[in-house]
């Protein structure tokens, strides 16, 4: 997914694709209770998850994959097979060819071997072309997803001081993280405000995280409270998170601007931005969207 610059198509390219008073500080603490250390178990699982390859990803997220494209081997089986046969064709027509070159008599004409060898040897180009697209649409399915998985394994402290998964919301509720200069997320959070009740009937929920120092979590999210709003646990795993994205995307320094991600419904990771949120946009855009799709999923 593109990187998102700027504030005025945020909201439209998100479509497409109360908190407790204790200092942010001893949310940090790491094993501060038993919920802070399962929250450590499952951050470190997503800051792991970043450094794989292809040939690293986890059973899971191989099954997701394959769920997605259940056809996906089936069709590469095709290319595969469709490829050693016109193989094994081009080398018979290819030997005749030669036999025929070297005046053995009785083997099949040129004006007949020849247009079969160029049949195979295109069979063979295509059937390579089209394994090599499966392969890459799978590697990228499967980046995709463990990008999901990545920030699904951060945790966030729900307004009834219950700590959870970011992918325990999937299905459920959107996600919005405000990351970056703890300034500039209160401007934000701030100018949020006034469309907070209308966003959490649209089942958001904006998770406010600074990069750059260690802040007050009330006075970071600006006044929100309730549903609409979860704390960010651990932070050091989220800016590693940040970091990361960032820099697959080319995005400014999160400790010194805005960094800003969505996670839709079905876990995925959607847009991006580094500056302004249109917050009347994204409502709007939040309000066009059916409450449940054609298969009664929310």
């Amino acid at each position: 997914m593109a990187f998102v610059p700027s504030a005025g198509s945020f909201g439209s390219t998100f479509v497409q694709h109360g908190g407790s008073s204790r200092s942010t500080s001893c949310r940090r603490t790491l094993g501060a209770d038993g919920h802070r250390s399962q929250a450590s178990k499952t951050g470190n699982v997503g800051v792991k998850m970043m450094a794989k390859k292809a040939a690293e990803y986890d059973m899971k997220t191989r099954l997701r994959e394959e769920l997605e494209a259940p056809f996906r081997k089936v069709r590469m089986a095709i290319y595969a097979a469709s490829g050693v046969s016109a193989t094994i064709g081009g080398f018979v027509s290819g030997s005749r060819i030669l036999a025929s070159m070297s005046g053995i008599s009785g083997v099949q004409p040129l004006g007949e071997t020849i247009p079969n060898l160029a049949i195979d040897l295109g069979v063979v180009a295509g059937a390579v072309f089209l394994y090599q697209r499966e392969v890459k649409a799978g590697e990228r399915r499967l980046e995709r997803l463990a990008r999901g998985a990545m920030v699904g394994s951060l945790s966030i402290e729900l307004s009834n001081r219950k700590v959870i998964k970011v992918s325990d919301l999937r299905g459920s509720r959107r996600v919005l993280i405000v990351g970056g200069n703890s300034e500039k997320v209160k401007e934000i959070l701030k100018a949020g405000k006034p469309f907070q009740k209308r966003l959490e009937e649209r089942n958001l929920v904006v998770v406010p995280v600074a990069f750059d120092k260690i802040s007050d979590f009330k006075e970071l999210s600006g006044g929100w409270s309730g549903q609409s709003v979860a704390e960010a646990v651990l932070t050091n795993e989220w800016k590693l998170w940040a970091e990361e994205e960032s820099k697959r995307v080319r995005a400014p320094d999160i400790q010194k601007d805005i960094f800003m991600t969505i996670i839709r419904k079905d876990g995925r990771v959607g847009a991006r931005s580094s500056q302004g949120l249109a917050w009347q946009r994204l409502l709007d855009d939040f309000e066009k969207l059916p409450k449940k799709d054609k298969y009664g999923t929310p």
